[in-house]
């Protein structure tokens, strides 16, 4: 059966590499300039992304893979090799991008039509591709196999098969269990027909501890359609940039940046501002609130996370990470509330059970303070669980390793404690 499965992904994989477009871009953000600098010696710096023919003379991907752009190469799957992609990347470095061989790359005319609430943007190209067929995504079942087609961050063409998880936002969003990584937002989300059912965007965090499995989104082809049918005149890019609801997709990508820089107060900064521009971005709710509880604001970090929650219910990474908020503000059944939906979503989310543990095992100790060690044993015994079930999702899960010895050792000397 795996066999079959596989051959079916390579099939789609060769059938529909002809119809992907490998995008580079380059920015800049003055904003962070002294901080980057300083952390990384990096001032200008490269993100990939994917998109993908769906008329002879148009290309749809996702805003946040142009927005903040000060350089966009798109390299259609045909002409797609490692070696391009470096020289491109060099030449953007030396603000040479336009040196790039002609007929390497697709040369963009324009946006002719774009969301702003659903992150699409079409492309009018002066080339000619394959499109690809565009599926009602209504017809997509949940639990039904879908299919990526789009460049890792190593610059590698890949497809990968996931499942449709939920759907949310008036059934225009998708959320999918899936193995891409960020390369892959602007990918085409195919059926086993190898027909587009949606636009993948992004992952919104690791299920297996590590970056084989991941939670991601993906906008519907249904609404795909509806900006086909609205396209019209070519606005220039440099233009395009301009307009505030794009220009809120650049400040949550630098948000992010700084987020993964520690530039909290910056992060925060950036999301309040690109959510004040577009009130769209839902997703800046649980990313705000992850940085949020790093600074220790943990009742504003709730009130994100209820927000994100109630806008796609199935979001098990705003369970585990509002179950964290709880646990600082002493609410642990609440707490474990949390991480036991967020696992009955998803029973393989490794974080979950991590944290399912630590809940448990900062319980046993309340309980032992106080004396009462018959709960204070089922606590860790509670813990041991979790961080065994961890372990064996993720056996090179370290910090669940470590806590799972240090439980078991807490365990015995309670029963010698205890008499």
């Amino acid at each position: 059966m795996k066999r079959k499965k596989d051959a079916l992904l390579k099939q789609i994989a060769e059938k529909g590499r002809k119809s992907t477009v490998f995008f580079l871009t380059g920015r800049f953000d003055e904003q962070s300039l002294k901080f980057r600098r300083e952390h990384t010696g990096v001032v200008v710096y490269i993100e990939t992304g994917t998109g993908f023919f769906v008329e002879s003379d148009k290309i749809v991907t996702t805003l946040e893979v142009l927005a903040g752009a000060i350089a966009v190469v798109a390299i259609p799957g045909e002409r797609f090799t490692k070696a391009v992609a470096n020289k491109a990347i060099q030449l953007i470095y030396e603000g040479a991008e336009g040196q790039i061989t002609e007929g390497t790359v697709l040369n963009i005319e324009g946006v002719t039509a774009f969301d702003a609430k659903n992150n699409l943007v079409l492309l009018k190209v002066a080339e000619t591709g394959a499109p690809l067929p565009l599926e009602n995504s209504d017809n997509v079942q949940i639990g039904e196999k879908v299919y990526t087609l789009g460049y890792q961050d190593d610059f590698r063409y890949k497809g990968t098969a996931g499942t449709l998880e939920s759907r949310y936002k008036d059934d225009k969003w998708m959320q999918i269990k899936t193995g891409f990584s960020s390369g892959n937002g602007g990918a085409p989300l195919l059926n086993s027909e190898s027909e587009v059912v949606g636009v993948a965007a992004y992952g919104t965090g690791s299920v297996s501890g590590g970056d084989s499995v991941t939670i991601a989104t993906a906008i519907s082809s249904n609404v795909l359609k509806e900006l086909l049918a609205h396209s019209g005149e070519v606005i220039p890019l440099d233009r395009f940039q301009k307009h505030s609801r794009v220009h809120a997709y650049a400040l949550e990508a630098r948000a992010t940046d700084k987020a993964e820089l520690y530039d909290n107060s910056g992060a925060i900064k950036n999301y309040n501002a690109a959510l004040k521009l577009n009130p769209d971005l839902v997703e800046i709710y649980s990313r705000r609130g992850i940085v949020k509880t790093r600074i220790g604001d943990m009742r504003g970090a709730l009130r994100d996370f209820d927000k994100m929650l109630r806008i796609n219910p199935a979001h098990i990474f705003a369970y585990n990470n509002r179950a964290s908020a709880k646990v600082h503000l002493e609410d642990a059944q609440g707490a474990l509330d949390d991480i036991h939906t967020a696992i009955a979503l998803d029973p393989e989310y490794v974080l979950a059970y991590v944290n399912l543990g630590g809940i448990n095992f900062q319980m046993a100790i309340t309980k032992t303070e106080a004396e009462d060690f018959v709960e204070a044993a089922q606590y860790f015994q509670e813990a041991i669980a979790a961080y065994t079930k961890a372990l064996r999702l993720d056996r090179k899960n370290s910090v669940a390793r470590q806590h799972l010895r240090d439980a078991k050792r807490r365990l015995l000397l309670l029963k010698i404690l205890a008499g």
